[in-house]
This record gives structure tokens, C-alpha cells and sequence, in this order.
């Protein structure tokens, strides 16, 4: 196969490409979804194909196919080529694409799980599925609606350019969700959990599936005799998981350069300012071990590394692929991700990191009279274009003269991230893994986490809605 893909290389390069690479994958994939007592979906499957990139003058062709047999490879670089001609052809003038300069790599990079996901029996995945699954069945007669859904694969990829790099990767996954919704008269409320890592099986069973299960049912129950919040402007805590979501939607979509390049966020120009708490550092991190956005390289094969985004208050940093990095004269910071094969690496994150001040979560409270302390994300929306953002927490409490009381639920928080982000004045020195979850831009999904302590902002505007 090594030898196939550099003479196709070569093709595109002997008709004046300026670059080409490829990416080939196989995937082998198990899905266990339990859902109000029925296996809404048990299956196995495996998937492999190839995506191609040519760069011809300063047009991009793409084509991608699942289909490996002898002779596809060459077909489906021509059909790249082919595009990316047209495509130079049509367009008179056209931004100039420049690449940034990474080094070229050779590598065989394995992930040797203690246990691989594909050498447990689906029928004992299905147990464990079933076992969290009664776990919260039983946790109270309120609970009336549980999804229990179990991923996991393993992922082998090649990646090569016309520069010279080729890289072999050889990863496993594991995920797990529980969703679970209780009621008492007419409120309804859901508790989420989920766990997940670029690692083996044992992760899953280190986390404990009917642990997980068990949160989620005692969250939603928990939420059932919790009050409306009251509205306005309040001083705020986020907890750790509420920040690192925070911190992802508000902050780290802006700080996607292919936003900067066509002028979609408030961050554009903004770097070596101060736009933040002076005690605030975040950065991106998908070096991380066992954590759900781990990756060795990126899908430009550039080697992954920790890109510190806001430094001591100060934007320093937007995350970058090769094209970006170039347009914009900055370095690449291995933020090009793709789903798969069949879609085209967009700049994206991975692991969002926020570093840990000095403050005890105690006295945080202490200096609040009347606020709220909100937990974790059940949604929201974000635009980076005005910076302005609108979440809901999963739960709340009301804080009142430094003191946790009333508990609260369906509490809103809205605002503009870039006052949000001045008017934080404490960072805690607890941080934790936060939010395990998938990220979606331009219909693609990608594993992601956050890391993160408790922040606490002056003010933000908080809101609620009926059960």
C-alpha cells in the first residue's frame, strides 16, 4: 500500500499540484443502544474507505471513497485532481492558500489497550448495558423513561503527503451515556451522564457503567422539588463542568482561525489583548492520556500539542490547520479534525483546558449575598459572530449570604462571552475532568472533553423557565 500511494502522490505532483495527501482508514465499531427496555440497536460493524485532498494552484479538490480495491486509490486521487482543476478554472481571483511549514514525520504510533473493546463478547457488553440500565430502573419508582447507549471501536489509519510524511495510527474507544427522565405530577426532568476515552475497555469498567447510570436517575429525581430561579443580573459560580462547556462554546469555537479568516467571531484582531480575567489561562490539549480528546496527530498529520489560547488574561493564540496557519502567518497547532474519511479536516478542538487559580470553592461563596451556583450544561446556543451566548444549567442552587440553599431548575444564562470573560474575579484550585461528549461543526462530530475548576463571574444574566 506504501508504495501505491506514493506513486499516486507523485501523479499529482508531476501535473503541478502544489499538494496532496490522503487519509485511509478502517474502522471496527460496536453500537448498544437500551432504551425503555427494549435494545433499540445492538451491532457490529466495520467500515473502511480513503479521503483524498489535492491542492491545484489555490483550489482544493476532494473525493473520498469506501472502496480499496486495486486501482481505486490512483482513481479516486484523479477524481481529486479533476476537482480541484475545475474548480481554479472557474475562479478568477481567489485568496492565496499557503500552507504552514510542520515537519515531515515517519511513524507507527499504537494505543495498546489492557483490553481491547473488540475481544469482549457483545453478549457481555449487553449485560453491562442491562446491569446500568436496572440500576436505575430501581433507583425510584419516579423514574419513567432510561437510554442507556455503549460505543466503542478501534481505528487504524494511514496518512500520507506529498511533503513525505506517513503515519500509521492504531487507536481504540470507548463511550457510554445514560439519559434518565423522572416525573411527579406534571414536571418532567432529565439527568445526563456520560464517560468516555481513547483508551480500552477497562476505562469503562474503571468508571463503573451502573455508577453512571445511578447519577444520572439521582440527578432527575433530585430536580423534581427543585424551585424556579429568580431573574436578573447575578454574581454566578460554574461548576467545573459548566465552566469547561462554558469555555468550549463561547471561547474555543471563536478561536477556530477558519472563523477569523472569513470574520465570524469577535475575536478577530484580537490578539495580544487583554480580553479576559487576568487570572485566566486556557488551552487546548488533545495530548492528554485516556482523556476523550486524545489524539498523536492531527488529520494533517501534524503532531499534536498543548496551544495555550488565553494566557494570564491575554488572547495569545487562535487554533490552527496548516491553510490557516499559513494565511494567517502563525504556526500550525494540529487542530485539523475530521469524522472520518469521507469528510474534509476542518479546525476544530480537542481537550479544553482551564488552568487553576487559588481560590477554595468556600470562598468563593462567602463573598456572595444572593447569587447562584450553576452545574453543568444541558444546552444552549452560541454566536460567535455578535458573541453572544444563551445555556442552560442541568441544575442550580441559590446562594444567599454565602451560604448554598434552595435548589434550583431550568436556569438560564445568557450574555456576551467577551464581558463574561472580563467580569470573571475568582478561578478555584479544584480542577476536574469535566463534560465528555462529541462536538459538531458543519455536520461532522468529534470526541472532545474539558478539564476544568469552579470560576466565579460578578455578574451574569440568569433566567428560568417553567417545568
Amino acid at each position: 500500500m506504501e508504495d501505491e500511494i506514493k506513486k499516486a502522490l507523485e501523479f499529482v505532483q508531476t501535473n503541478h499540484a502544489k499538494y496532496a495527501d490522503i487519509r485511509l482508514e478502517r474502522g471496527y465499531a460496536t453500537t448498544i443502544e437500551l432504551r425503555d427496555g427494549v435494545f433499540r440497536e445492538m451491532s457490529y460493524g466495520i467500515d473502511q474507505g480513503m479521503g483524498v485532498r489535492v491542492l491545484y494552484k489555490n483550489s482544493w479538490g476532494f473525493a473520498s471513497s469506501n472502496d480499496l480495491a486495486p486501482g481505486m486509490l490512483n482513481a479516486t486521487f484523479e477524481d481529486a485532481f479533476t476537482i480541484a482543476k475545475a474548480l481554479s478554472e472557474s475562479i478568477k481571483k481567489a485568496n492565496a492558500v499557503t500552507m504552514g511549514d510542520v515537519k515531515q514525520i515517519e511513524d507507527h504510533f499504537t494505543l495498546k489497550p489492557k483490553i481491547n473493546p473488540d475481544e469482549v463478547s457483545i453478549e457481555a457488553k449487553k449485560e453491562m448495558v442491562k446491569e446500568a440500565y436496572d440500576a436505575a430502573k430501581k433507583y425510584s419508582e419516579l423514574i419513567t423513561s432510561i437510554s442507556i447507549v455503549y460505543l466503542d471501536g478501534y481505528q487504524e489509519q494511514i496518512y500520507a503527503n506529498s511533503e513525505g510524511t506517513y503515519i500509521v495510527t492504531e487507536t481504540p474507544g470507548v463511550f457510554m451515556r445514560a439519559g434518565v427522565v423522572a416525573r411527579k405530577g406534571e414536571v418532567l426532568q432529565e439527568g445526563r451522564e456520560s464517560v468516555g476515552a481513547v483508551s480500552g475497555f477497562e476505562f469503562i469498567e474503571a468508571e463503573n457503567p451502573v455508577t453512571v447510570a445511578v447519577k444520572a436517575a439521582d440527578k432527575a429525581v433530585r430536580l423534581l422539588d427543585a424551585e424556579l430561579p429568580p431573574a436578573g443580573e447575578l454574581p454566578v459560580i460554574m461548576d467545573n463542568k459548566l465552566t469547561g462547556l462554558f469555555m468550549h462554546e463561547a471561547l474555543g469555537h471563536a478561536a477556530e482561525a477558519d472563523h477569523v479568516l472569513y470574520g465570524e467571531t469577535i475575536l478577530e484582531g484580537k490578539l495580544g489583548e487583554e480580553i479576559a480575567y487576568s487570572g485566566l489561562t486556557v488551552a487546548d490539549d488533545p495530548t492528554i492520556e485516556s482523556s476523550h480528546g486524545f489524539y498523536r496527530y492531527d488529520d494533517e498529520g501534524v503532531r499534536s500539542n498543548r496551544t495555550v489560547v488565553i494566557k494570564n488574561g491575554v488572547l495569545v493564540s487562535y487554533l490552527h490547520s496548516r491553510e490557516t496557519a499559513g494565511r494567517l502567518e502563525a504556526s500550525p497547532t494540529a487542530n485539523a479534525r475530521a469524522a472520518d474519511y469521507s469528510d474534509t479536516p476542518l479546525v476544530r478542538m480537542s481537550n479544553t483546558v482551564i488552568e487553576e487559580g487559588d481560590w477554595q470553592f468556600e470562598e468563593m461563596l462567602e463573598d456572595i449575598p444572593f447569587g447562584v451556583y450553576a452545574k453543568g450544561m444541558r444546552g444552549g446556543q452560541v454566536d460567535t459572530i455578535k458573541g453572544e451566548f444563551q445555556f442552560s444549567a442541568e441544575e442550580a442552587f441559590l446562594i444567599e449570604n454565602g451560604r448554598i440553599s434552595t435548589r434550583l431548575k431550568n436556569v438560564s444564562l445568557s450574555g456576551r462571552t467577551l464581558d463574561v470573560l472580563k467580569q470573571i474575579n475568582a478561578v478555584g484550585n479544584d480542577q476536574k475532568r469535566g463534560t465528555i461528549g462529541f462536538c459538531g461543526k458543519d455536520g461532522q462530530d468529534v470526541p472532545v472533553c474539558e478539564y476544568a475548576p469552579h470560576v466565579r463571574v460578578t455578574k451574569i444574566m440568569v433566567g428560568g423557565a417553567s417545568a
